[in-house]
């Protein structure tokens, strides 16, 4: 008899603990579809906010794009790791300038040690023939390496030469487009990169677009733009 009490009791046991990893596992099943609605919510959320922003602007919306990495010569620089694209595009004409904003990432390393690395874009056009400048926050060139076909252009200018770094196809042009105007603005933004070709003005950050702060980054480059004197 007590044999018997002692098989339905150990029975009844494994049962519970059967019941319970049956519960742990719906629980956990649950927290994981939780956690991937969340995320693709998130994103539809984000996508809204774009075109919000973009109606707003009467400009054109594309989610992503592979070609815009091939489009801007600017991108050259960034165009050292795998899986590089530009989403979240917005294209039109702003003040009579045609304009394109865009995040733009791509990873470094494999397998568990891959890095994705992001940034954002505001690009404008202009009508200048003008030589190749890049000016990148010092923090960026861990990550931009060697600067292919450029050589630095040092203007002992204190604050802004340990700030940033200056790079230029011709010397002189670097030396002409570095006002004090330009140089007194990119003071109070450390974070931004400027990058000027023929034909485009890009500002850079290094972080993802924020959709309520792109009219304030657009005014922002038109700032740094007005600076340059193209």
């Amino acid at each position: 008899m007590l044999q018997c009490f002692y098989s339905i009791h150990a029975r009844v046991s494994a049962l519970g603990d059967t019941f319970s990893d049956i519960l742990f596992l719906v629980f956990i099943g649950g927290v994981l579809v939780l956690s991937i609605s969340l995320f693709f919510y998130y994103n539809f959320l984000r996508r809204r906010a774009f075109l919000e922003i973009a109606t707003l602007l009467k400009f054109q919306y594309y989610y992503r794009s592979y070609a815009i990495p091939r489009r801007f010569a600017f991108l050259r620089q960034q165009r050292r790791g795998r899986g590089r694209h530009a989403s979240n595009i917005l294209w039109g004409v702003h003040h009579q300038m045609e304009t394109y904003i865009f995040d733009y990432m791509f990873s470094t390393g494999m397998a568990n040690e891959k890095i994705w690395h992001f940034s954002s874009f505001v690009v404008l056009r202009h009508a200048s023939t003008c030589p190749s400048l890049r000016i990148y926050p010092r923090s960026m060139l861990e990550v931009l390496g060697h600067i292919v076909g450029y050589e630095e252009v040092f203007l002992d200018i204190e604050g802004f030469s340990d700030s940033f770094a200056v790079y230029a196809t011709q010397d002189a042009f670097a030396r002409r487009i570095c006002t004090q105007p330009l140089i007194e603005y990119m003071m109070r933004h450390l974070d931004f990169s400027v990058e000027v070709e023929p034909g485009w003005v890009a500002v850079g950050k290094e972080e993802k677009l924020i959709p309520e702060e792109i009219p304030r980054r657009m005014r922002q480059t038109e700032k740094i733009r007005s600076f340059l004197a193209l």
